[in-house]
């Protein structure tokens, strides 16, 4: 099902691997172009400007051959339905010729990949007057883009689009609209369950960034669908409620899961030793805070930053006795994953320096004082 040869896509991770290892002092620059050597790898780009640089020049290629084609299909036929789905299979066709020619998130296989999602979507939108059929096309196509090109985005796309058709089914079509929050958060614990479930099996190797940023989006759909402002503007929108003269029904509850949740987030990534939950928990921590201030400012702005910094000062020395002496996962030592090279650089530079400063100062001088002589002054015999 992987478009891309099975092996070569494994060195490229276990190569993406060696290098952040090198990155952080557990290899050796031999150790790393013997690995490079003996574990040939797929085209690919680590560099994220040089990635977008070649998206952007996919992205004018695909628009080039959209407008060859325009000028021919036009001349014949105006059905924009049909040509949207021709421009989606001939965005299809080069892209397995780029997964061929052993392209993998280098930039070129991206525009592609994005383009010919976007002109499959156009079309299904064109061709029905209900957007369901999109979010049934975004969760099967999304899906199989994932699975085929191993492709994060195309999977975001996917999950996006199960919300969304969850979301807008219950609204237009049940009675239960009030109850959609926690129909999403059940569906963002199901999200988590499964992603756990399937994180640690080594069948699923190749798909350990999509598995992670799967992680990262159940966190986050599970905080915005109980968050105050979210749903109190989609009820507005969306539900035709005007809350400008009271509060929305059961906003006490909102208020409390919106604080439960990330208090919950950072505390589980404790005990889990996850960093990447124990970031989503402080971010919408932050977010609550700032939601709540914007309906209830109870205190005046500097009271209000005094006591959430005694309040941020309190949580970090907590969580810094708590992980100070784990060994592994989330710790208060020192990380070799992040590079302090130039830190330690600059350290040395200035420790030198000093060095070099004493040593100058404590040189005999080429005019000697003492004994008389040139310049003894009477110090000795001899003036």
């Amino acid at each position: 099902m992987i478009a891309y040869d099975k092996k070569l896509l494994e060195n490229t991770f276990l190569v993406a691997e060696a290098v952040d290892m090198k990155k952080s002092g557990f290899l050796s620059k031999e150790d790393l172009d013997r690995i490079k050597t003996q574990l040939p790898g797929l085209k690919t780009n680590r560099n994220i400007f040089v990635r977008i640089g070649f998206l952007l020049l996919g992205a004018l290629l695909y628009l080039s051959i959209i407008g060859v084609i325009a000028l021919i299909a036009f001349n014949r036929s105006s059905d924009f339905r049909m040509f949207g789905f021709l421009i989606s299979i001939i965005g299809f066709a080069i892209l397995e010729i780029f997964c061929r020619q052993n392209y993998f998130c280098h930039g070129l296989d991206d525009a592609f990949i994005i383009g010919a999602q976007l002109t499959f979507y156009a079309s299904v939108v064109a061709d029905s007057d209900s957007p369901i059929s999109l979010f049934i096309a975004m969760i099967f196509l999304g899906f199989i883009f994932a699975i085929r090109y191993v492709s994060i985005l195309s999977f975001l796309v996917s999950v996006s689009g199960v919300v969304l058709f969850i979301g807008f089914s219950i609204i237009e079509y049940t009675i239960l609209a009030s109850i959609l929050p926690f129909v999403l958060l059940l569906l963002a614990v199901g999200f988590y369950l499964i992603y756990r479930k399937v994180k640690d099996k080594p069948e699923y190797y190749l798909y350990q960034d999509i598995l992670y940023w799967f992680q990262i989006f159940s966190l986050v759909l599970g905080y915005a669908s109980v968050n105050y402002f979210v749903v109190r503007s989609l009820s507005e929108e969306y539900l035709g409620f005007d809350y400008t003269q009271e509060d929305i029904p059961f906003g006490w509850v909102f208020y409390i899961l919106m604080f439960a949740i990330p208090l919950a987030y950072s505390y589980y990534s404790l005990k889990l030793k996850n960093r990447t939950m124990l970031y989503i928990g402080g971010l919408s921590f932050t977010i609550s805070v700032l939601t709540f201030r914007y309906y209830h400012s109870i205190l005046p702005a500097e009271w209000a930053l005094l006591f959430s910094g005694i309040g941020i000062f309190a949580a970090v020395y907590f969580i810094i006795q708590k992980i100070k002496t784990n060994p592994t996962g989330i710790t208060f030592q020192h990380d070799r994953t992040n590079n302090t090279a130039a830190l330690n650089n600059i350290e040395a530079l200035l420790v030198n320096s000093q060095d070099i400063k004493h040593a100058e100062d404590s040189q005999d001088s080429s005019m000697p004082f003492g004994g008389g002589g040139y310049s003894g002054g009477g110090a000795g015999e001899n003036f």
